[in-house]
């Protein structure tokens, strides 16, 4: 075997091993009111339809606030399409409650670390 080759051969597996390149892609999450879940089959039945979709890293549903918090690439799915699959699995998403949750959580997220700031400034 020619050494031209062999080293063809070994730039070609370590592609393969490592996957190819790697980007830097963004991670959003987003908050998901939803209506008419009542008991643990909904829950999966939601939690199901979510993590179907392509491009969605993780998934957590709560039967009890009735939210489900997803972690998706925007890349390969839009937010539509989250809702869209808890939609087509049957239930309803109340897009006020989405949006005053995301709101909510981004304004107790900078509250946060201004408090932590001015703890520091005390100390």
């Amino acid at each position: 075997m020619k050494k031209t080759s062999f080293f063809a051969v070994i730039v070609i597996a370590m592609v393969i091993l490592v996957g190819g390149t790697y980007e830097a892609e963004t991670v959003e999450t987003a908050s998901i009111s939803i209506e008419g879940m009542r008991c643990g089959a909904c829950f999966t039945k939601v939690e199901t339809a979510l993590a179907g979709q392509a491009g969605v890293k993780t998934v957590s549903v709560n039967l009890e606030t009735k939210f489900a918090t997803v972690e998706y690439y925007p890349a390969k799915v839009a937010k539509a399409e989250l809702v869209k699959a808890v939609s087509d699995a049957g239930f309803a998403v109340n897009e006020a409650a989405c949006e005053y949750s995301a709101e909510k959580a981004k304004a107790a997220a900078e509250g946060a670390a201004c408090n932590l700031k001015s703890k520091k400034k005390a100390i």
